[in-house]
């Protein structure tokens, strides 16, 4: 027999544990959806009217670096500037253009992705400095000689030739010359996808030797705006990189407080991501290059404030009569995995995936990622491949799951002959446990087999979340009926009886009220897996997880459709298995009725006993059983002696006159 020792564990430790986990991340989600998201969503609604306002009014801006306060306008009014001329962007994902003056990447839009389903506008991915939501790329040199002049953010270049469209057929060269017999290029080229190569030569046409440092920087003033990723759920946006084998996330908070980060003599990349979308410079990776991370003027507001990272490669020596060349690639585009692995084997750059938040779990979301592509592209839809993920998980897990099934319907089906050797054995609880283990090795039951599935998953669940959360494949994706992207919530709303009613669901109903045809079928699953395992004995246990599918379905109405559709599936694949192995073992079940039975044990329980025998087995003969009795473990001698005499007296109980005469004797 085992002792219950202070390091082991009861059946209701276990319980309580489970309990804990679930409420844990029942509390944790609900923050993060009824309290974090509402303040976030707030914080940018009230920036985005200051912008309107500071728009309208004409005034407003940050200080760049040159000393003059930018006047603020829309991104259109912004490029409409007549006095700059513009290198057009053309390719297959983005299009756009490149500022003459500073010769900056500051006009790019996705060309296959829209702000929303409704509005087909493209995706802004940069927008010039004098917009409200500046976010640009930019390469360049600096000199060792302070007296030599470099190309700046007001440097007007010239285009070289006559082509003024950068496609991935045709690359565009600027040039300009500083005066002082150095002359500077620039050539950018384009891929398929996200790739700008910029090529930066110098030509040094002086008498002496020359030096400089090339440079690659993205730049956001303020914060992104609300259209282009405001509601994050939970996934990382802000400066980046990874650098010395080592992922940098500095958000824009943390750098406005701790101030610059400086990583030198490092290899690695360098950007600015937000939830879908990445902006980042990729110096060559055989070169050591030095790192910043930085941001002023946003300790009171962060929409105010400027955020930069950049790269800083060693000094290079052009010799006098000599044109050196150094070429930055930058990446401008969508987050899609695939891209960016393609990207860090092309470049020779580490661990450019990593721009995608998997999260802490990244052992097994990415695997689960990769999992639903291949379906994706085996079924053309990403909800079925979302299904396909939930069967593999169930086929994972089943082993697990069998034997707690099984265990909990031979708990059912032995429950008779425990209550029989409780009533025969019920004075003598060391022969009590003894029949009862025996009895569960007879039967291969375990009554704690129940509880490791459920540990094991909530892992998976995670896992789960962050990759329906962040994966750009599930942004406006169908999937069949009214579900038109497994992104966003289900736009179907009880409250109208799922567009029965001739009605709009006003838009200050909370969106947790706003409970979705998913989510009843959800909540219709949970109810009846819950119907086929044993319920808890202590009465608020019971209560807690009665209404946890109920719990369960207000958190998940303001949750991504894919989610819902994942548990949905899942919890009926979990009451079909229970219920084949149920039907297996010969016990008889009841979804819908309840046995007489049944409905005898919990009246039991209200009424007078605190356990009845199926979940005594579970919380009081398992623990004796299983770990000891903690009372017995070691027992002192009076007290041995004093249960003896009890046991005894129980035993002569029938013969009182033979009692009378050995007491006399």
């Amino acid at each position: 027999m085992h002792g219950n020792g202070p390091n082991q564990q009861s059946p209701e430790d276990m319980r309580n544990l489970i309990l804990f986990i679930v409420l844990s991340l029942v509390l944790w989600l609900g923050y993060d959806h009824f309290v974090m998201k509402p303040k976030t969503e707030a914080m940018r609604a009230a920036q985005a009217e200051q912008a309107k306002i500071r728009m309208e009014q004409g005034f407003g801006g940050v200080m760049p670096v040159g000393g003059e306060v930018q006047k603020k306008t829309s991104r259109e009014q912004a490029l409409q500037n007549i006095d700059v001329q513009r290198v057009t962007v053309d390719s297959p994902e983005l299009k756009g253009s490149i500022s003459t003056r500073g010769g900056r990447l500051d006009d790019l839009l996705l060309k296959n992705y829209h702000k929303t389903l409704a509005e087909k506008v493209n995706v802004p991915l940069l927008s010039p400095s004098n917009s409200y939501h500046p976010h640009y790329g930019e390469v360049g040199w600096i000199a060792s000689d302070a007296n030599m002049a470099v190309p700046s953010k007001n440097t007007q270049w010239s285009i070289t030739g006559e082509n003024t469209t950068l496609t991935p057929q045709t690359p565009v060269t600027l040039t300009w010359d500083n005066g002082q017999g150095v002359v500077f290029f620039k050539t950018f080229s384009i891929d398929e996808k996200f790739l700008i190569s910029i090529k930066m030569d110098i030509q040094n046409n002086t008498g002496r030797d020359l030096r400089f440092f090339p440079y690659g920087l993205v730049s956001r003033h303020g914060l992104p705006a609300p259209d282009t990723g405001a509601n994050t759920g939970g996934v990382y946006e802000g400066p980046l990189g990874f650098i010395n084998k080592d992922l940098k996330e500095l958000s824009y908070k943390t750098l406005n407080k701790k101030g610059e980060q400086r990583f030198a003599d490092a290899q690695g990349w360098i950007g600015m991501g937000q939830k879908y979308w990445l902006v980042a410079m990729l110096p060559d990776p055989n070169m050591l290059h030095n790192f910043s991370f930085s941001s002023k003027g946003g300790l009171v507001d962060l929409n105010k404030s400027v955020t930069q990272v950049d790269v800083r490669g060693d000094a290079i020596t052009v010799s006098s009569g000599q044109k050196v060349s150094y070429t930055m690639n930058m990446f401008a585009g969508a987050k899609v995995v695939k891209d960016l692995e393609a990207y860090s084997k092309q470049l020779g750059v580490t661990h450019l995936d990593l721009a995608v938040d998997f999260g802490m779990l990244y052992f097994i979301t990415k695997p689960l990622y990769w999992l639903m592509n291949i379906f994706f592209d085996w079924f053309g839809n990403m909800g079925v491949a979302i299904i396909m993920i939930t069967i593999c998980v169930r086929i994972i897990v089943f082993p697990l799951a069998n034997t707690s099934y099984r265990s909990f319907a031979g708990l059912r089906k032995i429950a008779p002959r425990m209550q029989e050797l409780r009533e025969k054995y019920g004075d003598d609880k060391v022969k009590l446990q003894q029949e009862l283990v025996k009895l569960y090795e007879t039967e291969r039951v375990n009554p704690m087999a129940g509880c490791l599935p459920i540990l094991v998953q909530m892992p998976i669940f995670f896992a789960i979340f962050r990759v329906i959360s962040m994966a750009i494949e599930t942004r406006h994706a169908p999937f069949i009926g009214w579900i038109e992207d497994l992104s966003a919530k289900d736009p179907t709303s009880i409250l109208n009886l799922f567009g029965v009613l001739p009605y709009e669901v006003p838009g200050f109903i909370p969106d947790f009220l706003n409970i979705g045809l998913w989510s009843i079928a959800m909540l219709f699953f949970m109810v009846m897996q819950q119907r086929l395992s044993p319920p808890p004995q202590d009465p608020t246990q019971k209560m807690i997880f009665t209404f946890m599918p109920f719990l369960f379905v207000f958190l998940l109405a303001s949750f991504p459709s894919g989610l819902v559709i994942y548990f949905t599936f899942s919890n009926a694949l979990g009451v079909v298995q229970q219920y084949v192995i149920m039907r297996m073992m010969g016990v008889e079940v009841h979804l819908f009725k309840r046995t007489k039975e049944e409905k005898e044990m919990e009246e039991a329980i209200e009424k007078g006993p605190k356990v009845h025998p199926e979940l005594e087995v579970i919380e009081h003969d398992v623990e004796e059983a299983l770990f000891g009795a903690e009372e017995e473990e070691k027992p002192a001698p009076k007290k041995a002696a004093t249960t003896k005499k009890k046991t005894a007296q129980k035993k002569k109980s029938g013969n009182k006159k033979t009692d009378s005469k050995k007491k006399k004797d």
